[in-house]
């Protein structure tokens, strides 16, 4: 997730922490930024009337938890888009994580895990502060968490605002998103966002997978304003039909690519594909 993030168009709510910065994103929606780690993952606290989602946790090295309850005095449910490291880290410190299933997600988060020693994500050089760190980046590990089943249209009603769940596998087997349709938002975690949309993840037809995630999301959600949870936060709905058309072209042999990470990278206007 190479891009570097962009928020220059929201204001930032309170001091900068040592691990986080909080923007105000939309109306009751606050973007929880990790600017440290090069990921650079963003999670959302939506706020209704009698309640709150964390859409995502982030990676685990701030505490998450301390800083969503001094964001709000509602109750907050945990919902993460899928199991990856820098969404599902801070689980452990909330009561469960709601998420859609699969048999290595589940036994993931009982048993917590580690990157690999060669992961890029775990070294130094990941870091932007590197000279200031409280952790042994070596040493990450995510903790495990106690996972909350969850089901495509299932819906979160935080009182005057209704969350629904979107399944969207592609990226990794157990993605999911959240629609809040009265305000026309789509939480996208790692299915949708502006740089590297990484199809290699969820196996030999992940590709194909995330195509008809794609076109299957782009009549529902093509007007609506997408949340992201990597690099610059808004993206147009209308960007939905056009990575579906892209993964469609990559298919068809219409556009070249070049060696990228052990993998085959093609490049299109605002986003990439890596296969």
């Amino acid at each position: 997730m190479a891009h570097a993030a962009d928020f220059s168009a929201f204001p930032v709510i309170g001091a900068e922490s040592r691990w986080f910065t909080v923007w105000q994103i939309a109306p009751n929606v606050k973007a929880i930024f990790e600017p440290h780690h090069f990921q650079e993952v963003i999670s959302y606290l939506i706020e209704g009337k009698t309640g709150a989602v964390l859409f995502d946790s982030g990676m685990g090295i701030g505490n998450m938890r301390a800083l969503v309850e001094s964001l709000t005095d509602k109750p907050i449910t945990l919902v993460c888009s899928h199991g990856h490291f820098d969404h599902v880290g801070g689980a452990w410190q909330f009561d469960g994580a709601h998420k859609l299933c699969t048999p290595d997600s589940v036994a993931e988060a009982a048993e917590g895990f580690s990157l690999p020693e060669d992961d890029e994500n775990r070294s130094l050089a990941a870091f932007s502060i590197v000279g200031t760190l409280w952790f042994d980046p070596k040493t990450f590990r995510v903790k495990p968490y106690k996972v909350i089943p969850a089901e495509e249209g299932e819906v979160f009603d935080l009182g005057g605002r209704r969350l629904r769940v979107v399944a969207s596998p592609g990226h990794s087997d157990d993605g999911m998103m959240l629609a809040d349709d009265e305000n026309r938002l789509l939480f996208t975690g790692d299915t949708v966002y502006p740089g590297p949309l990484y199809a290699h993840l969820s196996g030999e037809h992940g590709a194909e997978v995330y195509r008809r995630t794609l076109e299957k999301l782009a009549p529902e959600f093509g007007s609506y304003t997408l949340l992201c949870s990597h690099n610059s936060p808004v993206m147009e709905g209308a960007a939905l039909a056009e990575m579906a058309e892209a993964f469609s072209a990559v298919e068809r042999g219409d556009v070249s690519g070049y060696e990228y990470m052990r993998h085959r990278r093609y490049d299109f206007d605002g986003f990439s594909i890596v296969m």
